[in-house]
């Protein structure tokens, strides 16, 4: 299993990349690593190719995984199917930059629902009956439906929670005291508010 940082998206709202912002002298990109880390497993970035350079020069261009530009799709699909391709026997273990506060714990639930039962495609959160794409476990077999779909024009939307509409999910429903866990953050002042709470 391969752990991957989605670091791609635009941050438009954010109007700064938000793999790069600090938090407690880390970068965000390096929070996320770090937590996907302690669960022994390799870990890569996941940039678009205007990230590539800046990221390289502090990850190293190895630990990257840039997106593929032949791939007609925009948004996280574009990474994790890149991300696939690049690594096509893996499967992957994604976490958004811009979930700061996720708790290592909560990442090791997923870990064990996967251990305890590996007949599903994918792994992830549902949190007051909305599911969490971009923090979950998704298997190589699964993914190569996906991208299978994508070359045959089978998929009409390229949206995370469409695509968990063609696999089998394993969802972990959330606790209400741990739903700030998983708070993705678009603006700074979204950020000092949290932190000052």
């Amino acid at each position: 299993m391969l752990g991957i940082v989605l670091c791609g998206g635009q941050s438009l709202r954010m109007g700064t990349d938000k793999g790069l912002l600090n938090h407690q002298d880390k970068l965000w990109a390096q929070v996320a690593f770090d937590k996907l880390s302690s669960l022994n497993l390799q870990v890569k970035f996941s940039v678009n190719p205007s990230q590539q350079e800046i990221y390289a020069g502090y990850f190293g261009n190895e630990q990257l995984i840039v997106d593929y530009s032949l791939l007609d799709i925009k948004g996280p699909l574009l990474g994790v199917l890149s991300a696939h391709i690049s690594n096509p026997e893996e499967d992957l273990f994604l976490l958004a930059c811009d979930m700061l506060l996720m708790e290592t714990k909560l990442l090791e639930k997923l870990i064990y629902s996967f251990k305890a039962d590996s007949t599903f495609d994918a792994y992830i959160f549902s949190k007051d009956g909305q599911q969490e794409p971009l923090c979950g476990i998704y298997k190589a077999d699964g993914l190569k439906n996906i991208a299978h779909l994508l070359n045959t024009n089978g998929l009409a939307k390229h949206s995370m929670k469409y695509i968990l509409s063609n696999l089998r999910v394993c969802e972990i429903t959330v606790d209400e005291h741990d739903y700030r866990y998983f708070g993705n953050f678009n603006s700074q002042e979204e950020v000092k508010q949290v932190f000052l709470e």
